[in-house]
């Protein structure tokens, strides 16, 4: 595990913990793609990244299992991580919009494809619209750094061609299954689950959590390492909120100091930070 030389918490995450604490995530998620497009940032909400902090038993035991990930050892704020599958231009229902996901433990109710690598393409995002359900929610958007003539750096969307890129790695998710093997990782974290965490944690063999691991995997297509502080493929939903959190005004792609070329940024609400179960 790296640790990030930053010394304070980037300025680029706003949290709207206590405007969201009598909200639900739709009008969460209304509001963080309504301020990423008046910023100019997020593509229109195509491929940002959502965090999900749920309070089930499944929830719960990941984020207790990434507690080894960090220096105070506490729970993580975070369960699963998903990719939005398409624009939304501020007309209709959030929660109808689709999302790219590998869940632990489907809401769709339907059996993952190992032929899909378990990655599901038809999710929505209203799957994640019960706030006490799913307390912590995050939206998290990767913009392109740009300098002006007299050097002050500013953020913008990606472009056209790396988004579509991003977007493409999404959906070929047989991608070097030999590296990103998410249905081997699913079975190793689905007997954690239903052994009630008494089996050794997937996280200390250097098994992913896939929902982030698949995250991860779609940001290469850009060159991007979006977890600069996780080991080789061992890759947590808490190394995504690390990265955006710590790893900032630095290089993600660490050749020779130089400056990455692209900045994390959006919203998130915590409501529940001690992981606690849901009656």
């Amino acid at each position: 595990m790296r640790k990030s030389t930053a010394t304070e918490r980037s300025d680029q995450l706003g949290n709207w913990s206590e405007w969201a604490a009598g909200k639900t995530n739709g009008e969460f998620f209304t509001a963080a793609f309504k301020a990423m497009e008046e910023f100019n940032v997020g593509n229109q909400g195509l491929m940002t990244i959502g965090l999900i902090g749920s309070r089930d038993i499944p929830g719960v035991t990941l984020r207790r299992a990434q507690s080894i990930l960090r220096w105070d050892r506490r729970p993580s704020l975070w369960s699963h991580a998903f990719l939005i599958g398409r624009t939304w231009k501020g007309k209709g229902q959030v929660d109808a919009i689709p999302i790219y996901e590998i869940p632990l433990f489907s809401r769709n109710i339907a059996f993952p494809r190992p032929e899909n690598n378990g990655v599901t393409l038809n999710s929505k995002l209203g799957l994640y619209s019960d706030a006490n359900f799913d307390a912590n929610v995050a939206l998290i958007a990767v913009g392109a750094r740009e300098f002006k003539e007299d050097r002050r750096c500013g953020v913008t969307h990606l472009s056209k061609k790396e988004v579509n890129a991003v977007a493409a790695r999404a959906k070929d998710y047989n991608y070097d299954r030999l590296r990103y093997d998410f249905w081997d990782s699913l079975s190793a974290w689905q007997r954690y689950l239903w052994s009630d965490g008494e089996g050794q944690n997937p996280l200390r063999a250097g098994i992913p959590i896939c929902a982030s691991s698949y995250v991860e995997m779609a940001f290469e297509a850009i060159g991007l390492d979006l977890v600069p502080s996780a080991s080789e493929r061992n890759s947590a939903p808490e190394h995504i909120w690390n990265a955006a959190t710590w790893w900032h005004q630095q290089s993600h792609i660490d050749h020779d100091d130089t400056e990455s070329p692209y900045e994390m940024m959006g919203s998130y609400a915590i409501r529940d930070p001690g992981c606690s179960l849901i009656d």
